[in-house]
């Protein structure tokens, strides 16, 4: 039974947009999780795209199968989507990385496509590996262990750099020599810190999708990104340092690249509302028929004209970020959001028929204590006397470039008691939909770890749990509160607390 014919070609015969294409140079562009969630990350078709158009380069995409094991016992190497050659069998194997917990995955998938994991393993018969992607710009150092190639930054100026590469080096030390020194490059077999990042020129963007399909998470939707970066100052965010500086796309030339067959449209950003041509955009659409979707709507700046566009577009819930539990908290984080714009933004909801408010929260921030729980539940309470109320709750996690990256996590016991009384007090009154605590708080130490983590993600990567994981850092001298971790005595701005026992290698790589 062929993996590719029964999996595979289904998938490949539903798409519009699949790039097909012989060439000297074979790249594999690898997503380390299920197709439908690959397929819904632009990152990853931009990439895709560009290394098609590179001359004597052909690329073609490989994801990690739905069940791993099952697959394994197949006995078969793993596929490309485009022709089902050998994903493997390639000069350079690319993985698209947007998620600290993929970080197994990465182990995984390359052991299934038949390349060793460690890079110190490897040599000229093997392909090349580069890893990218969100993660890379996040924390590139527990990928050190596994990838030849970092790219960190936007990969429109990094794609043109690479295929020159490959087309004319003899050896991976040939390929190295090209490429090192160029912005964006991260090469662990020579560098010990990260480079200056890549950053593309406004005249190479917008970026926008290659491939259209209704297996992706985000079904049959054409993406384009209105903005790269981000004009707020919130201090627990990556994108204003990752995608900055703001770069805003003009509102005809995210019309001029989407096809007229384009029945579903994403518009992509991290702060939409702000962006100066929504509302253009989004009315031209929809006096085309077309279906909108969108990422990020701030509360402080939505209008009913705003609305009456979201909803014209097919819009049926709106969604918007509290991102702390109190005012105390949003002020602390720099979000710049308030209480009465939560208000306003459900009251607008509900004027116009909107079936629902989804808010997006964070618990188990530095100065978080009981009294701002209490708040969440009040004003949870209030807004869903308004309207129809979704919550959905993440555990705080401290990235590296904010000013959080020495706080603490804030304990998986003491989330996870919040947690409880949030649901306990809400049941009635909200749909509530929250992230693991035991997650976030492995998502937490991949954010800020090493290559010592990635170490430990090698050693558990076939049998992932949380108590393995636990084991795994142990093993390695890794220290990180995981349970009653309460880092409630934060009283100062953003990244002025200095926690006692921060694990050494967190503690040279502060910003």
């Amino acid at each position: 039974m062929s993996y590719w014919r029964n999996t595979m070609k289904p998938l490949l015969d539903d798409e519009t947009g699949t790039m097909f294409k012989h060439a000297p140079v074979r790249v594999t562009l690898a997503f380390p999780n299920r197709y439908s969630v690959g397929m819904a990350s632009l990152g990853f078709q931009v990439i895709y795209r560009m290394f098609n158009n590179e001359e004597g380069v052909a690329c073609e995409r490989a994801f990690l199968p739905d069940d791993v094991d099952a697959f394994e016992k197949l006995g078969q190497p793993l596929p490309t989507v485009e022709t089902g050659r050998e994903a493997g069998d390639c000069e350079l194997f690319a993985l698209s990385v947007s998620f600290e917990l993929d970080l197994t995955n990465i182990i995984r998938m390359l052991d299934v496509v038949g390349i060793h994991p460690l890079r110190e393993k490897r040599d000229d018969s093997d392909a090349i590996v580069m890893i990218g992607g969100p993660l890379t710009s996040s924390n590139p150092y527990p990928l050190v262990p596994f990838a030849d190639v970092i790219v960190i930054g936007d990969g429109e100026q990094i794609i043109p750099v690479v295929s020159d590469a490959l087309r004319e080096s003899g050896s991976r030390q040939d390929f190295y020599d090209l490429i090192d020194g160029m912005p964006g490059i991260f090469l662990p077999a020579r560098h010990t810190h990260e480079p200056t990042w890549a950053t593309a020129p406004k005249e190479l963007l917008p970026a926008y999708s290659q491939i259209v399909t209704p297996h992706s998470e985000l079904s049959n939707m054409f993406l384009v990104e209105a903005q790269r970066g981000c004009p707020r100052p919130c201090t627990f965010c990556l994108a204003r340092t990752m995608y900055g500086p703001n770069r805003n796309n003009g509102g005809q030339e995210l019309l001029d690249v989407i096809p007229d067959w384009a029945q579903k449209v994403g518009l992509v950003g991290a702060a939409l509302s702000d962006f100066p041509h929504t509302k253009f955009v989004g009315r031209t659409l929809t006096e085309r028929g077309v279906k909108l979707g969108v990422s990020s709507i701030r509360a402080d700046t939505v209008d009913t004209e705003l609305a009456e566009i979201l909803k014209a577009g097919g819009l049926r819930t709106f969604t918007v970020a509290s991102d702390a539990p109190s005012e105390r908290l949003r002020r602390w984080l720099k979000k710049g959001i308030t209480t009465e714009d939560l208000l306003k933004t459900a009251q607008i909801s509900r004027d116009l028929g909107f079936s629902g408010l989804k808010v997006y929260m964070m618990i188990g921030l530095g100065p978080e204590n009981d009294d701002d729980i209490t708040e969440l539940i009040a004003f949870t309470k209030e807004l869903a006397g308004i309207n129809r109320i979704a919550l959905g709750i993440s555990p705080f996690v401290p990235k590296r470039h904010t000013p959080h990256f020495a706080d603490p996590f804030g304990g998986v016991q003491i989330i996870e008691a919040r947690l409880k009384r949030i649901q306990k007090e809400l049941r009635r009154t909200a749909e509530l939909r929250n992230v693991s605590a035991k997650w976030a708080w492995v998502e937490s130490v991949v954010a800020r770890g090493g290559p010592e983590i990635g170490m430990a993600a090698y050693s558990i990567y076939r049998n992932e749990s949380i108590g393995a994981w636990k084991k795994a850092l142990d093993e390695i001298g890794w220290v990180d509160e995981y349970g009653d971790n309460d880092a409630s005595s934060i009283s100062l701005p953003p990244g002025q607390y200095v926690p006692r026992g921060v694990n050494a290698h967190a503690d040279g790589l502060a910003v």
